[in-house]
């Protein structure tokens, strides 16, 4: 039966009091991420001035992880320019293509890329990309964007507060680096977010439409659905049978070995399955096993993995938020990042949407009402405090 993560805020702090409890825990065993919301159902969180978590050493990891991607030291564009020449060449390469976009799609991974190197790329910096390249980089850049609004899109279709829509769109666009400020794509999408600002101040409750092709949340507004059929890239049962086909080789090489892939630690002896290049759609397609072509111990494997991922993602929400309306947008957003089969197996629905956006109103209306003293460190917001 689907783990329902959010039906209640209070549950999104349970996981975090799991972690804070870890020394009083059986060191070889992992709260999963159902036992944390049971936990969470016998102890009521508890109002207090602001929020201390203490931190288990894998999900201090990955916070670090997370603050590491994101402090990347600025270059020069000539290097970054050339830098990404050479990951492209490269890419080519070890991929045997020769572009970037391959039958109107993108054809390399683009993920681990800066912002700043795909927008040297999408300008063309210093004349050294080809016109698919450009294209691959600018769809990456909207993906990011589109990444970063999706939380907003949600409050402005609740709320139809598409005023705070463009406000955030304009405070991301503002936080590009100067040499992504200089080009003539940051400056047109800059222009057009400004004036989408002055529609939506003038027309309330409804999504403008400035007919600007370079408005980047125009963009993502025409392309998003609040469809809940599983419509994500490929189908369930395919995404199924890769894991499924990557679970064998993990199989056949335990064999090769001379000995069994096991799961969980209750098995000595074995190579253990490494769940590691399994994303979190196909951990979900494991659970839902739509072809029945998973164990029960398999499954149950996929579960436990999915749910520890999502419990320290939630302390990530949790514990890097500077308030506790940013921390409902970060919840906002990693529900929107999740594909249809995550939200089935962890039971994030419409409604608990709706909680997150209400909460996230009321926190705003508090926040504006005392935010005068916070300024001033009269007043501190925990994320606890009234989540």
């Amino acid at each position: 039966m689907p783990t329902a993560i959010g039906s209640y805020l209070d549950s999104l702090l349970g996981s975090a009091r799991a972690a804070s409890k870890s020394e009083a825990a059986t060191p070889s065993t992992t709260p999963s991420l159902a036992d944390a919301l049971a936990q969470n159902e016998r102890e009521p969180s508890r109002t207090s001035p602001a929020a201390t978590v203490a931190l288990s050493e894998e999900a201090q990891a990955y916070l670090a992880r997370a603050a590491a991607d994101q402090s990347v030291p600025d270059k020069p564009l000539t290097a970054v320019a050339a830098d990404a020449r050479a990951w492209f060449d490269q890419q080519y390469k070890e991929l045997k293509i020769s572009s970037a976009m391959l039958d109107g799609q993108v054809a390399v991974d683009l993920t681990g890329q800066t912002r700043a190197t795909l927008s040297a790329v999408a300008s063309n910096a210093e004349k050294l990309f080809t016109k698919d390249e450009q294209a691959a980089a600018q769809i990456a850049l909207q993906s990011r964007f589109d990444a970063a609004l999706s939380p907003h899109v949600v409050i402005a279709r609740h709320t139809g507060d598409y005023v705070g829509l463009y406000e955030a769109a304009l405070t991301y666009l503002d936080q590009a680096g100067a040499d992504e400020r200089d080009t003539q794509i940051w400056q047109d999408q800059r222009k057009a977010v400004i004036k989408g600002l002055g529609v939506a101040k003038a027309t309330p409750s409804e999504a403008p439409d400035t007919g600007d092709s370079n408005d980047p949340v125009r963009t993502l507004l025409d392309k998003t659905t609040d469809s809940g059929s599983l419509k994500s890239d490929g189908s369930t049962s395919s995404v199924a049978a890769k894991a499924r086909a990557m679970l064998d080789d993990q199989i056949n090489k335990a064999r090769d070995k001379g000995t069994d892939l096991v799961f969980g630690e209750s098995r000595r002896t074995g190579e253990k399955a490494d769940f590691s290049e399994f994303d979190n759609r196909m951990l979900a397609a494991m659970v839902l096993d739509p072809d029945s072509i998973f164990s029960s111990v398999e499954v149950r494997a996929a579960k436990s993995e999915l749910d520890q991922r999502t419990r320290l993602t939630m302390l990530n929400a949790i514990t890097l938020a500077s308030d506790s309306a940013s921390g409902n947008l970060k919840l906002l957003q990693t529900y929107a990042g999740m594909s249809e089969e995550e939200k089935s197996v962890l039971g994030v629905t419409e409604a608990v949407t709706n909680r997150i956006v209400q909460n996230y109103q009321t926190l705003i209306s508090i926040q504006n009402a005392f935010g005068t003293a916070s300024a001033a460190g009269g007043t501190s917001f925990g994320i606890s405090a009234y989540l």
